[in-house]
C-alpha cells in the first residue's frame, strides 16, 4: 500500500541526523503494506535543525499489527494504546494515526479514551499544537504539513490545532507543554491560545499528581527551566502544578515566589524576603547551564534538591546537623507527598542535600570522614548539585574543584543505590569482606571516578 497523496512543501531535512533505528521501522512498515512517517517532536526539531532527542513513527498499522510486525515491540498503554519498538535500551515509540473521539456530555471535555483509529488527516488534525503536526515522508522528503505548522516554525509561534479552550478542556496537560515549548524554542504562545490557557487554568486540577510531576521533571531538565517557571507564574498554573511548593515558598519568605524582574538589584542588602526566590531563579539559570553545557540530564533527586534548597536556604550551615535532618524531612514531607514524589527520588533528593553540608565545609573540617562520601552511591548526584549551587551563588569553586580531585582518584565504593530495597524483608544485606568484596568494590569505584569526573 502507497503513502496517502499529500501535500506538502518538499523540504530536505537531514537524514543523516534522523536515528538510524527509527529509519528501520518507517522502512519496514513501508515494506509491510502500510502508511508511515516520522512525526511530531522530531520533525519540528530538524526542520529548525535542532538535535531531536527522540524519534516517533506514527502508521496505518494498529498497535496488534505492529506487534506482529516487529519481535522487539510491545504494546503499552490503555488510555492511549501505542507501541515501543526496542533496539537495545533504545525505544521508538510507535502510534497508530488517530481520531478524535466522539463525547456524549458537552460539560466535560477531558478525553480519558483515546483509542479511536483514524488517518493521517485524522491525526493531524488531533494533535496539540500546530508545530507539532507535521508529518515527514522518508520517500519523497516531503512534509506534510495539514496543520499550517511550518508557517508556525517560521513565525516562532505556539498556536493550538483548531479552538484552544476546546483543546486545554480535552486534555489539561497541553498548557504546560505550550509552556515548555514557548520556554525551549523561545517562541511565543499565540494570543488567542494564550487567553484560552488563562480561561481554563483551573482544569489543571483535573489531571493526575503524577502526570503533572512527571512534567515538571520535564521543565526542569529541558535547558529552559528558568523561563519555563517564569511563565508558570505569568500564566497563573504554578499554584496548580506545584501546590505544595507555593505553600512552602510563601512561609519561607512571606512574599511567595518573586519574579526576577522585580527583585531589587542590590543583592548584598537584599531584604529577606526576596533571598529564597533570587536563589531559586539563579538555580535554574545554572541547572539550565549545565544541561546545555554537558547535554546530560539530571536525575530527579537533583531537580528535588534545586526546588529545597531555597526553602531550607537558612538553615543549611548554621543548624546543627540533627536539627537539619529534622528540617530537611519536614519539608520534603511537606513538598512530596502531595505530588506523590517516588520514595527512591525523594530519598536520592535528601542524601544529595545532607552530603551538601559537608561538601561546603570549611577545608579540613571532619577530614578524617570526607573521603567516605566519594565512595557513596549517590556522590555524582550530590557533585552535579554542587556544581549547580556553586554557579548559582557564585562562590564555593574551590570546594568544588578539591571534590573532583576526590572523585577522580576516588576507589571502592561501599554501596550501590536502593541497596536493600529489593529485599524482601526491608533488611540492609550485610557487605562481605575479603579479596573478592575489595575487587568488586574497586570496579565500582573506578565507575564512579568516571562519572563524577564527566562533569
Amino acid at each position: 500500500m502507497a503513502q496517502s497523496t499529500q501535500e506538502g512543501p518538499y523540504v530536505a531535512l537531514p537524514l543523516s541526523e534522523v536515528d538510524p533505528d527509527a529509519l528501520k521501522v518507517v522502512r519496514k512498515l513501508l515494506a509491510n503494506g502500510h502508511e508511515a512517517y516520522l512525526v511530531g517532536g522530531c520533525v519540528r526539531d530538524l526542520y529548525l535543525r535542532r538535535r531531536p532527542k527522540d524519534f516517533d513513527v506514527a502508521t496505518s498499522a494498529t498497535p496488534e499489527s505492529i506487534r506482529k510486525t516487529f519481535r522487539n515491540s510491545r504494546i503499552i498503554g490503555r488510555r492511549f494504546k501505542l507501541a515501543h519498538v526496542y533496539f537495545g535500551t533504545k525505544v521508538i515509540e510507535t502510534s497508530t494515526f488517530r481520531t478524535t473521539p466522539i463525547t456524549t456530555n458537552d460539560d466535560d471535555l477531558l478525553i480519558t479514551h483515546d483509542n479511536e483509529w483514524g488517518n493521517i488527516e485524522d491525526d493531524a488534525r488531533r494533535r496539540d499544537f500546530t508545530i507539532n503536526g507535521l508529518f515527514y515522508d522518508i520517500e519523497s522528503d516531503t512534509i506534510v504539513d495539514l496543520v499550517a505548522g511550518i508557517p508556525d516554525l517560521d513565525r516562532g509561534v505556539i498556536r493550538t490545532i483548531g479552538d484552544p479552550l476546546t483543546r486545554f478542556q480535552e486534555d489539561p496537560v497541553r498548557m504546560i507543554r505550550a509552556v515548555k515549548f514557548a520556554a525551549r524554542l523561545d517562541f511565543t504562545i499565540e494570543e488567542e491560545t494564550w487567553r484560552a490557557l488563562l480561561a481554563t487554568v483551573g482544569d489543571i486540577d483535573k489531571c493526575s499528581r503524577a502526570r503533572l510531576l512527571e512534567e515538571v521533571y520535564k521543565l526542569l531538565r529541558g535547558g529552559a527551566a528558568r523561563r519555563s517557571f517564569e511563565l508558570l507564574l505569568e500564566s497563573g498554573l504554578f499554584p496548580h502544578v506545584l501546590p505544595s511548593f507555593v505553600e512552602l515558598f510563601d512561609s519561607r519568605s512571606g512574599l511567595g515566589l518573586v519574579r526576577p524582574q522585580r527583585i531589587p538589584d542590590e543583592h548584598e542588602d537584599l531584604p529577606r524576603g526576596y533571598q529564597p526566590s533570587r536563589l531559586l531563579w539563579a538555580l535554574l539559570d545554572a541547572l539550565d547551564e549545565y544541561t546545555l553545557e554537558t547535554r546530560q540530564i539530571a536525575s530527579n533527586g537533583v531537580l528535588l534538591a534545586i526546588l529545597l534548597a531555597p526553602i531550607i536556604d537558612e538553615d543549611w550551615l548554621s543548624a546543627p546537623r540533627r536539627d537539619l535532618d529534622k528540617t530537611i524531612d519536614a519539608t520534603m514531607d511537606a513538598l512530596c507527598n502531595p505530588l506523590g514524589v517516588a520514595r527512591r527520588d525523594r530519598e536520592l533528593a535528601r542524601q544529595i542535600l545532607m552530603a551538601h553540608r559537608r561538601m561546603v565545609e570549611t577545608p579540613g573540617a571532619r577530614r578524617k570522614r570526607r573521603p567516605s562520601l566519594v565512595q557513596r552511591q549517590y556522590f555524582h548526584d550530590a557533585l552535579v548539585f554542587l556544581g549547580i549551587a556553586v554557579q548559582a551563588r557564585g562562590e564555593g569553586g574551590s570546594e568544588f574543584a578539591h571534590w573532583q580531585r576526590l572523585a577522580a582518584s576516588a576507589t571502592p565504593m561501599v554501596e550501590r543505590e536502593g541497596a536493600g530495597d529489593d529485599d524482601d524483608d526491608g533488611k540492609r544485606r550485610r557487605r562481605r569482606r575479603g579479596n573478592r568484596s575489595r575487587r568488586g568494590r574497586q570496579a565500582g569505584g573506578d565507575r564512579a571516578a568516571r562519572s563524577a569526573g564527566q562533569r
